[in-house]
């Protein structure tokens, strides 16, 4: 058995660093966006780093080695964060308020690792780190799910529910493992488990991106834009699946058309984007579609990779124009163009605009 435990540790670690490598090469040979790629590779070399770091015989490497190691895998939690934030959230930059937070949560993280690795405070030091790191996989999780009903990317939403928040919830159950042996060296039969694991979780990603690249699970990047009524092609008003069907029937060009020139109407017309609150699954009702027919129609002829992102442009195209020409306080505008309080209001026009709403008013004056 001792020898056993020993051989299947090697050749798990071995087979999981050569399919994080074959990761590894498929992303930075995709056609993401550069954050996105560096971002995700920086994540598969904190888990290729803890491999190394984990293997009991790590101390025997020169401390040149183990150094950088032991830093880059203690990272791996918050760089998945990082990753997940630049893959799910399509409002997501990078800025100097992130920069700020990751430093700090970096800083956080290496001095609690550093304390937990040397003993210094005991057990309730120990206790924290896990604890601080199983609030960041927590935190990830919840930027991975929470924008999942507004997601009108087919395979992005997928991954929504299973890829990403199956990486996760492993991420986190071995953080809960590691708190439960807190106190002293976990048993050897249960670093063999996690090898096992990680292996599984890594070939089944692999066998997913062989299949599709990377770009085409996280939808391309096309840029949206606000129709018009003159931009509505000439189409005959075709019947519409009602959203109540199981079985909707699949959207033709002229079924598109049509259900694109209601959605122009309902937005542009009858302003349905000022409602406080508006789901998909409501503007689809009123459409008298379904809400599959509705997000596709959103995301391949006008763009748009996220619901909320649509609704934005719509509120903000119409507070810009009210910004000029009215002398309305900002608040009374956010509220008439369907959001519930400033805060909202403000984030999402300095994400279109690249400024905020005085701002803007004031340069244009």
């Amino acid at each position: 058995m001792d020898m056993t435990l020993p051989s299947a540790d090697l050749l798990l670690r071995g087979a999981t660093a050569a399919l994080l490598l074959f990761h590894l090469a498929l992303i930075l040979s995709s056609r993401l966006p550069r954050p996105h790629r560096w971002a995700l590779a920086a994540f598969v070399a904190s888990v290729l780093a803890y491999l190394l770091c984990s293997h009991p015989d790590f101390f025997a490497f020169h401390w040149l080695l183990r150094l950088p190691m032991l830093g880059l895998c203690m990272l791996t939690p918050l760089l998945l964060w990082l990753a997940m934030q630049f893959v799910f959230d399509d409002e997501f930059t990078w800025s100097a308020r992130v920069g700020v937070l990751m430093a700090l949560a970096l800083g956080l993280v290496l001095a609690l690792s550093a304390l937990a690795l040397t003993g210094v405070g005991g057990l309730p030091v120990t206790i924290g780190h896990k604890v601080l790191l199983i609030g960041i996989v927590i935190a990830t999780l919840w930027t991975i799910l929470k924008d999942w009903r507004s997601d009108l990317v087919p395979n992005r939403r997928v991954l929504r529910l299973w890829v990403p928040a199956g990486m996760g919830a492993y991420v986190l159950m071995v953080l809960s493992f590691e708190l439960a042996f807190a106190a002293g060296p976990p048993p050897r039969w249960l670093e063999v488990l996690n090898l096992a694991g990680m292996v599984c979780l890594t070939g089944v990603l692999a066998f997913v991106n062989a299949r599709h690249p990377l770009h085409e699970w996280l939808g391309s990047a096309a840029p949206a834009t606000v129709p018009t009524l003159a931009t509505v092609p000439e189409a005959a008003p075709a019947p519409i699946s009602a959203a109540r069907d199981l079985t909707p029937p699949p959207l033709t060009l002229d079924r598109k058309a049509a259900l694109r020139q209601r959605l122009v109407l309902a937005m542009g017309n009858q302003r349905a984007y000022a409602s406080e609150g508006l789901t998909l699954a409501q503007l689809a009702e009123q459409l008298e579609a379904t809400p599959v027919q509705l997000r596709e129609v959103i995301n391949q002829t006008l763009g748009y990779r996220n619901f909320n992102d649509f609704l934005h442009h719509y509120r903000v195209d119409e507070a810009a124009q009210r910004l000029l020409a009215q002398d309305l306080p900002i608040l009374s505008i956010a509220l008439d163009v369907g959001y519930g309080s400033i805060g909202p209001f403000n984030r999402a026009f300095k994400h279109i605009k690249g400024v905020t709403p005085s701002e803007f008013r004031a340069q244009k004056k």
